[in-house]
């Protein structure tokens, strides 16, 4: 259902918009400005003792607060989540649904090249864990809260005002993602 409801937001954003250039914005982030973004990648394991693959998403909304330099300093907040899974043994697999809800800052250097927004910033706030495992004594797992911290670097390319794509590398909710971003004003 969420697939539907994305893919037919995207489908309405590109309906009237061109994918040239020239209605890129040439900074995307200014003071003011709004964006929305939607992404996923491989989680990090915050929670638990590191092994096992997890995937994750996040949704992350930021703001332009003040304009310092060439580049715009931002406030925002984050939601992410993350399943891991590990099976040790045919009778012995381990889970861990985290939860990481946070405010985030960003520095968006101006390039004055259009259509691309250049970022690093840190996130904080609080995170959530579910952990669980089965094995053959019965033991079932355990909850968690533990604070959320980490460091990114990230960029976005628009194609125009509204829509764009956008990645980010570093040590916060994921190791890395990708995802679309809308400038919302």
């Amino acid at each position: 259902m969420i697939i539907l409801v994305l893919t037919s937001l995207f489908i309405f954003l590109l309906h009237d918009l061109s994918f040239s250039q020239k209605n890129a914005p040439t900074d995307p982030m200014s003071v003011k400005s709004w964006t929305l973004s939607f992404t996923f990648g491989q989680g990090t394991h915050f929670w638990g003792n590191g092994a096992g693959f997890g995937p994750a998403t996040k949704i992350a909304f930021e703001t332009g607060v003040w304009q310092l330099g060439p580049g715009v300093l931002t406030l925002g907040g984050e939601f992410n989540m993350s399943y891991f899974w590990h099976k040790y043994y045919s009778d012995y697999k381990e889970t861990w649904t985290n939860f990481m809800f946070g405010v985030r800052s960003a520095y968006h250097y101006g390039w004055k090249v259009k259509g691309l927004d250049t970022y690093a910033g840190v996130p904080l706030g609080m995170g959530f864990s579910l952990y669980n495992h089965a094995d053959h004594q019965g033991y079932k797992g355990y909850n968690g809260v533990y604070p959320y911290f980490g460091i990114f670097f990230g960029a976005s390319y628009y194609f125009n005002n509204v829509l764009g794509v956008n990645g980010e590398v570093g040590y916060n909710a994921t190791y890395a993602n990708l995802g679309l971003i809308l400038k919302l004003r």
